[in-house]
Formats: C-alpha cells, structure tokens, sequence
C-alpha cells in the first residue's frame, strides 16, 4: 500500500503512525475477568498510550464493543466531552443487548451516559430498531439514515466539529460501507456508503481529530484475496493523515 493517504501526506515516518501493541481481550476474558474489569483494561491501556505526548489513539478492533471504553478513556485523559463521528450501518445504542450491557450493539448508549459526547452523529444507518430510535432520542443523537443519504450528504460532507469540546473522535465500522466494497464484516447490509463518501465525510470534516477506531473487520467474510482487509488497511491510513499534525 502506498506510503500517502489520497491527499498526499507521506505516512512512513514514524512520527506519524507507529505501533504500540495490543490489548490481548480475548485471553484476558479467558482469563475468567469479568467485562467491567475488561473494559478498565482497555482504558487504561489507552491512557497509557495518551501519556506520550503528543500521541494520540487510533484503535482497531474487534468488536464495536470497544469504543466505549476507548472513548471514555479518552474524554478522562483530555478533561472533558468529545464530538463523536460514528460511521455504521447499525446505531449500536441497545441500552442492554441480549443482556449484556458491554454488548458491540451498546457501546454508545454507554459512551452517552458517561457524559464522554456531547454530539453523536451516526452516519450510513441502514438497519435500526424502534428501541435504536427511541434510544437516539433519548440521548439527542443525531442519526443520519441511508434512506436521506442523497439528501444529507452536502452537510455531512461539511461537517464542523469539536469546537468548545475537547476534539473529535471518529469511529468507523467497516460495515458503514456497502458489501460491494467490504464485504467482510460480520453483519451485512446492503445499501451502504460508497469508499468515496466515506473519504469525502472524512476530508472534509473540519475538526481536532483527538483519537478513532476502525471496528467490525471479520477476516473469516472476507473474500479470498483480502478486499476487505484492505478497505480497512486504506481507512485506518486516511484516518491517521487526519489525525497528524
């Protein structure tokens, strides 16, 4: 893969994106901790890393499951709310899914209730509940449905964020795109963004891109040379030429 993102900031230094490890979940779950002491690792580890400065977190998953308590660990670290930008098919706002809080489906009803954002906008939804909606409600999210994708796009496509707050965070669940461009991913839904929209939201976005995650890659969907893979390899590369200074 190229050295530069699609607007020509070159990535081999390491001063722009380098590997700090990772957070072995699974073994830890394994381990027999409960998920509350699971999720206190990932935000530990994350502040972790937030100690070096100026680095900031960029976190592949996993699971959707993580982002609340990378997120909380963020918003702890810089004192204060973020503006979060969630890219998805699904809203992942279940106040309790199949009765487990910490569930991929909760992670952001968990981040509102912590008081971590102070806008939610969720992008590409496609698939949502009553309960998805009533929850976004509740907690003043904004949701942008793919079924009004033509009609919002002009706005998203500029969007300005993070002022007043402590930044912006961005989290992308590969799933956002249509399967015709990821078609690894664990829930497929069609109907999707395209790559392109996806670039064009984050190109443009105006903001202190403060930490993301890219989440829901499922090597085992994916096709047989790594198409998904990729598409994701490609994101996390835009999001880090995003993110450094």
């Amino acid at each position: 893969m190229k050295s530069q993102n699609n607007i020509g900031k070159e990535l081999n230094d390491p001063r722009v994106l380098t590997d700090v490890g990772d957070v072995p979940v699974q073994e830890i779950r394994d381990c027999g901790v409960d998920d509350d002491r699971l999720m206190s690792v990932i935000s530990e580890s994350v502040k972790l890393v937030m100690e070096e400065d100026p680095l900031r977190p960029l976190v592949l998953g996993g699971d959707h499951s993580i982002s609340f308590p990378v997120v909380r660990a963020v918003s702890e670290k810089l004192g204060g709310p973020v503006d979060i930008l969630h890219l998805d098919a699904h809203p992942d706002i279940y106040d309790c899914f199949e009765g487990n809080k910490y569930s991929h489906a909760s992670s952001f009803a968990r981040i509102m209730e912590g008081g971590y954002a102070r806008r939610l906008l969720q992008v590409g939804i496609r698939s949502i509940t009553t309960e998805g909606r009533e929850q976004g409600k509740r907690f003043g999210v904004e949701q942008y449905e793919m079924r009004t994708f033509s009609k919002d796009c002009h706005f998203l496509e500029n969007l300005k964020l993070g002022e007043g707050v402590k930044g912006v965070y961005i989290s992308v669940d590969v799933d956002c795109l249509d399967p015709a461009f990821a078609p690894g991913v664990s829930h497929i839904e069609p109907g999707g963004l395209s790559f392109r929209d996806v670039l064009n939201i984050l190109h443009n976005l105006e903001g202190n891109l403060v930490a993301a995650d890219v989440v829901e890659f499922n090597p085992q969907r994916d096709t047989v040379d790594g198409m998904t893979a990729m598409v994701a390899a490609k994101l996390v590369r835009e999001l880090a030429a995003k993110m450094s200074k």
